[in-house]
């Protein structure tokens, strides 16, 4: 089978775990980087072996190139990528954006039309905790009916990160947001995907450095539809930049609960209601970005595949939950 060709657009550090990831896998290869900055189009391709380029404009003026290219991850921050995306789905490549989507539901909506343009060319988020394998086996165990009735979800995924007071991700004209657009939004979507559509209740936001997103926040969502025989199910989520490290998800459950923790990486808690816990033994999360984009790939193949790849449609969910949580505003 011939390796899908990639190509990262935006050079940054989040470029360089998906450039690790792809030399990890026999199915993928990157042939090519995409930045309008030389030092960091230079350094990814020095790294990777692959060809730089300062634009896709660049690359479809070489028409041996473009044909060279099977599909694009578009790293670049979410303000600046809705013509990037567009541009790419005309080409006819699919798109793998970074989370989040966009740095605001209108663009979220915008990209989500756009690619409704293109229905033949598959446009993805990479919510890449999705591919966790204790995320995964979490799923499984839930689906499975062993944690009883669901009552809450549990997510924290915050550190002491003050660096970022200077990163364009806390820049709320490039990022739209802070730690909760930013780390947050994942919890969001791990909610989506294990437990089903949500309603934002209540949210706190801490902002401790001026003129920047939010450092930390904490965010209360409940599953809509109501579990039949009980209550709708709860998320608490928090999210921080300016904390104590904390990596986890949990599920709470009628039967019992598991517990993941990212700094235990091998290593998922199931404890019944009654009785002793059981360590679960799991891959690790360091493969959770490789495992993506062989999603991604699968997804090329066969359009019609039915993965664990979150869709922009997905992407739209979360910022309209984010969006509903800013509306909601009790700040400090």
């Amino acid at each position: 089978m011939a390796k899908l060709r990639l190509a990262i657009i935006g050079c940054g550090i989040i470029a360089r775990v998906h450039a690790e990831a792809i030399a990890k896998s026999d199915r993928l290869e990157l042939v090519a980087v995409v930045d309008p900055v030389v030092k960091n189009r230079d350094h990814l391709a020095k790294q990777t072996g692959a060809k730089a380029f300062a634009s896709i404009e660049t690359i479809c003026a070489n028409e041996k190139m473009r044909t060279q290219i099977d599909a694009v991850v578009i790293c670049t921050p979410p303000s600046i990528r809705m013509q990037l995306v567009e541009q790419a789905l005309k080409v006819g490549w699919p798109v793998l954006v970074e989370k989040p989507l966009a740095h605001h539901v209108e663009a979220a909506q915008a990209l989500v039309q756009i690619a409704q343009l293109y229905p033949d060319t598959p446009a993805a988020v990479a919510y890449c905790h999705r591919f966790t394998p204790a995320i995964v086996e979490m799923k499984r165990q839930l689906d499975c009916g062993h944690l009883g009735r669901l009552i809450r979800f549990e997510n924290v995924f915050a550190c002491w990160h003050p660096t970022m007071q200077t990163s364009w991700m806390s820049d709320p004209k490039l990022a739209g947001g802070g730690s909760l657009l930013d780390t947050g939004s994942h919890g969001v979507d791990l909610f989506h995907f294990l437990v089903g559509p949500s309603r934002t209740d209540a949210a706190v936001f801490t902002h401790q450095w001026p003129e920047r997103g939010d450092t930390n926040a904490t965010l209360l969502i409940h599953h809509g539809e109501a579990v039949p025989g009980g209550t709708p199910v709860a998320g608490f989520l928090a999210s921080g930049w300016a904390e104590a490290a904390r990596f986890i998800v949990t599920l709470v459950g009628t039967k019992g609960s598991l517990h993941y923790d990212f700094e235990k990486p091998e290593q998922l808690l199931l404890t019944p209601s009654t009785g002793e816990a059981t360590t679960l033994v799991v891959e690790t999360h360091e493969t959770r970005f490789r495992h993506q984009l062989e999603a991604f790939a699968d997804l090329i193949e066969n359009p019609n595949t039915d993965n664990r790849l979150a869709r922009f449609e997905d992407g739209l969910a979360v910022s309209m939950t984010i969006h509903d949580a800013m509306e909601q505003i009790v700040g400090i």
